[in-house]
């Protein structure tokens, strides 16, 4: 075999084509808006149905940390609805993909099915155009494959919206069978990597991205999950009210011992409280001035906030408005 071999057409890995992992027969059209509304603006998709597919399947931000996210969750299958009800889990509609099988107190975030994961149209025309798209959609399908084992778990799924109504257990039966037969073995290897893991903490997701690279920043640290000064504050300062409650309790304890008569005239005692105490008031005061600090750089930025996008709205009109 000569060096040049290894050049030859016949020779180079080929990529197998994808198919749709459903039942040809499955039928579920969608129709999606021409517009949508992001939190960054207006998206005009027009008739481009694989671009609206993108904001429903594809976790950019959850990729992004996936070295971080065995910190997050488990290697392993999400509860069926049926568990997530035993548990005392309320189900939470969401329709954020990043979002999909998080949970948190008493509460896990569900992403309704989207209609287009049933249609075999969608899958041949779409989905099976764009591997990375592709592989996000067989994970989304995985992951209800987890949530939904059971009839009872199909008839929850439809009372709280998360598949469509007409769908009968025979038919989901049909789907998943099809699914686990069919779908392609290197996509379904690699498939998206975030369902690599099942159920994900929502506290510990909130803690990668403050802390961890590569998404620290000081931003994250500050704002997230908060949406109201008091919410901010409840969740970043009750710890502080721990501390004084160990410190009360602590110089009670060194009060009491100072009534005593065995630790009355211990010079050493007087010194460890007088320097306990001084603390304390050197935390409380310094932990006081932080809250104010923190108070004003959040009005001061939300009022910024607020200034530049009242600057870019008129700008945006008088742009609109000119000849």
């Amino acid at each position: 075999m000569s060096g040049n071999d290894k050049y030859c057409p016949d020779t180079q890995p080929t990529i197998s084509k994808l198919v749709p992992p459903i039942p040809r027969t499955s039928s579920f059209p969608a129709r999606y808006p021409k517009v949508i509304i992001r939190r960054s603006g207006y998206v005009r998709i027009g008739e481009n149905s694989g671009f609206c597919l993108d904001f429903e399947l594809k976790t950019p931000r959850l990729n992004g940390i996936h070295q971080f996210l065995w910190l997050a969750g488990f290697s392993s299958p999400a509860r069926p609805l049926h568990r997530q009800k035993i548990i005392g889990r309320d189900i939470l509609i969401t329709e954020d993909p990043d979002e999909h099988l998080v949970w948190d107190r008493g509460q896990v975030f569900i992403k309704p099915l989207p209609v287009p994961l049933l249609d075999y149209d969608c899958w041949n025309t779409i989905l099976c155009a764009d591997r990375e798209l592709y592989g996000s959609a067989c994970g989304f399908l995985l992951s209800y494959a987890w949530l939904i084992r059971y009839k009872s778990d199909l008839d929850i799924a439809i009372a709280h919206g998360l598949v469509p109504k007409e769908m009968e257990w025979v038919k989901w039966v049909e789907i998943l069978d099809t699914f686990f037969e069919k779908a392609d073995p290197e996509i379904f290897k690699n498939t998206n990597k975030r369902y690599v893991y099942g159920e994900l903490r929502r506290s510990r997701l909130d803690a990668i991205h403050k802390f961890l690279p590569p998404k620290f920043s000081f931003r994250n640290l500050m704002f997230t999950r908060s949406n109201s000064y008091d919410t901010f504050f409840r969740r970043n300062f009750k710890w502080m009210l721990a501390v004084f409650a160990v410190f009360s309790v602590v110089l009670s304890a060194l009060q009491v011992g100072l009534a005593t008569e065995r630790l009355e005239h211990s010079g050493r005692f007087h010194e460890a409280a007088y320097g306990f105490a001084v603390s304390c008031l050197i935390f409380a005061t310094a932990s006081v001035v932080l809250i104010f600090l923190v108070w004003v750089f959040l009005f001061c930025y939300h009022l910024g906030s607020s200034w530049r996008a009242r600057r870019v709205t008129n700008h945006g009109v008088l742009t609109a408005a000119s000849p």
